[in-house]
């Protein structure tokens, strides 16, 4: 469908800029009255913008959410500080040590410098700025709030980074030693237990279960690793296409949020990023219903994704937000009771921020309590495993003592 951009006015006489999607110039025309919006200037840019764009490929370019919580701050800073909008992309531009997020940028500055809206310029790059961040920036661009929002969007891309690389860091250590376990057991196999093999190759009798059943897998291990490591790679690579099924998702989910420790941990995870986007978004101006697709994007759990869904259907209805909440049963009662009291008290946005740093310190607990219970786990697993290797190999050398006493 062609993109058209516009200028025009308000009832109120306030300049708006922007793009809106329609058929044909008449369409669009009528989508921008319905939103008492008078046109004084429209124009096509679908065509006209595919043409002359000079980075057609940066539209899946990739940053760190460290340059876009950096870039975030320092837009919002300069905004606040009267620097026009395209004067503090271009600088924000040249000062950005990624090549590609400064292309990025650039293409960004070009767009606005065309007559597009920020919001409209940040879309055309959604592997950059997802759908929430354009749509707070869309809200600040409607409400002359661009400096709030941008402080916002920095406060709230700073604190889910941070959570992600919490998540990860507890991660980092259980995932290492089990790496570096699978390396000592298969330098065992290959190296140190086939001296055992020649040793036990004059073996009158029959070898212990243990020991035979150790010799084969080193011999197997030894004679054919290229097929073991393709097939370890074929099931990863398999495990990982199944999983990306909706149904190997769905199941793969549900086996996940049954896991101790880990499942409420994801769970409340989910519950943090959702919270925080929707009480953001609220809070910037976004209508409820369009905050409520939008926080869908960033809950990574399909559970919580239908009931944000649902509540969307029960909202349109004309329904409180708290009561669908409360009946999908993938939130916590607590975030439904919450919920109900900020919209009794109506500062719903301050309900969810409280929500989301109340569930904040959940997950840090939970982090701390998966931590305590994998280390032990993984040492009890590497002893187990180690000390079946050790008897393995010594206890035929056990029973020749015994036979010889």
């Amino acid at each position: 469908m062609p993109t058209f951009a516009y200028q025009g006015t308000t009832r109120q006489g306030s300049l708006r800029r922007g793009e809106v999607e329609a058929a044909d110039r008449s369409a669009a025309c009528l989508a921008l009255r319905q939103r008492e919006v008078f046109v004084t200037r429209l124009r096509e840019t679908s065509v006209v913008r595919a043409a002359r764009r000079p980075f057609p490929a940066l539209t899946q370019a990739r940053v760190s959410p460290k340059e876009l919580v950096v870039f975030t701050w320092q837009l919002e800073a300069m905004i606040k500080a009267g620097v026009p909008l395209s004067r503090s992309l271009e600088m924000l531009a040249a000062q950005t040590s990624s090549s590609a997020f400064r292309a990025v940028v650039r293409a960004v500055t070009q767009r606005v410098e065309d007559g597009s809206s920020l919001a409209g310029a940040l879309r055309e790059h959604p592997a950059v700025f997802t759908p929430w961040y354009a749509g707070m920036v869309e809200a600040g661009e409607e409400g002359g709030r661009l400096g709030d929002t941008f402080r916002r969007l920095a406060e709230q891309t700073d604190t889910m980074w941070r959570l992600r690389q919490q998540v990860r860091l507890a991660l980092v250590y259980p995932l290492f030693v089990s790496m570096v376990a699978a390396l000592v057991f298969w330098a065992l196999l290959v190296w140190v237990i086939p001296m055992f093999g020649a040793m036990f190759a004059e073996w009158d009798t029959g070898l212990p279960w243990p020991t035979a059943l150790v010799l084969a897998a080193s011999q197997s291990l030894r004679e054919h690793w290229v097929a073991v490591l393709a097939g370890v790679a074929g099931l990863g690579l398999g495990m990982r296409w199944w999983a990306a099924t909706p149904s190997g998702r769905r199941l793969a989910e549900r086996a996940l949020l049954r896991v101790p420790a880990l499942g409420t941990l994801w769970r409340n995870v989910a519950v943090v990023n959702v919270t925080r986007t929707l009480g953001s978004l609220l809070g910037s101006g976004v209508p409820m219903l369009r905050s409520l697709e939008l926080a869908q994007r960033v809950a990574g759990v399909r559970a919580v994704e239908r009931a944000l869904a649902e509540a969307a259907a029960s909202v349109r209805e004309g329904q409180p937000l708290a009561d669908p909440l409360a009946r999908s049963g993938a939130f916590p009662e607590l975030v439904s009771d919450m919920v109900a009291v900020g919209e009794t008290t109506g500062s719903l946005d301050e309900a969810l921020g409280k929500i989301a740093d109340l569930y904040a310190r959940e997950v840090d607990r939970d982090l701390a309590a998966l931590t305590a219970l994998l280390e032990p786990l993984i040492i009890v697993a590497l002893g187990l495993g180690i000390g079946f290797l050790v008897v393995a190999m010594y206890l035929p050398i056990f029973m020749m003592g015994a036979v010889a006493g």
